[in-house]
């Protein structure tokens, strides 16, 4: 019909948030403004959520399911397995894939404001750094070495993208062996890779 108002699906106005909160913060989620990026009503809004408060929800659950710092599994227990679940965390943070560290970030400054966000944020960091502690004691570190080494690794790569390091990702892959080398110990790095090629070596023959 001429002259009707498109309609949007609720995942329609949480991307167009997705990209207002990178682009301009928490002060750029206003009804008004959301509905004139997408060309349509705020009535438009209300068809889709109740009020504000449920559509931050939305927000915030699609930030955690959709920005992924690690892959969904968690890391084997074996040291060649988790080298080669290691080597698959860095070529997602190098390449983007399924982590989207604008959004990251961006979701980080609102939670300086909003509770909901501020809680979100700390499971987020909560679950990541359990993860990464995992890897570590799957390579040969103690638990508290291994608590140590997941936080080092973590906040490094946050402050990476926090203060603003521009490398093209040729750079970012040129780079990674020593930062990794650096961050995660290159004897327990070592002994563990060598485990994986013996094991490669073995299902060959």
């Amino acid at each position: 019909m001429v002259g009707r108002t498109p309609k949007n699906t609720v995942q329609d106005w949480i991307e167009a948030a997705q990209r207002m909160l990178v682009d301009e913060g928490i002060t750029g989620l206003k009804v008004d403004r959301l509905a004139n990026r997408l060309g349509v009503t705020r009535g438009g809004f209300y068809h889709n959520f109740k009020d504000r408060d449920e559509f931050f929800d939305q927000i915030i659950r699609h930030w955690e399911e959709s920005c992924r710092f690690l892959p969904d599994e968690p890391p084997p227990p074996k040291p060649a397995e988790a080298i080669d679940w290691l080597d698959r965390t860095i070529n997602r943070l190098i390449e983007s894939d399924g982590y989207d560290y604008r959004f990251d970030l961006a979701v980080r400054e609102w939670a300086r404001a909003d509770k909901r966000a501020e809680w979100a944020v700390e499971r987020a960091d909560r679950d990541r750094l359990d993860t990464l502690q995992k890897f570590f004691e799957a390579i040969g570190y103690d638990n508290e070495h291994a608590a140590i080494r997941s936080r080092v690794f973590y906040y490094h790569q946050i402050g990476y993208y926090a203060i603003g390091v521009r490398q093209s990702i040729s750079e970012r892959r040129k780079n990674a062996q020593l930062y990794i080398d650096i961050l995660c110990g290159d004897e327990a790095l070592s002994a563990a890779r060598a485990s994986a090629q013996k094991g490669r070596k073995a299902r060959a023959a």
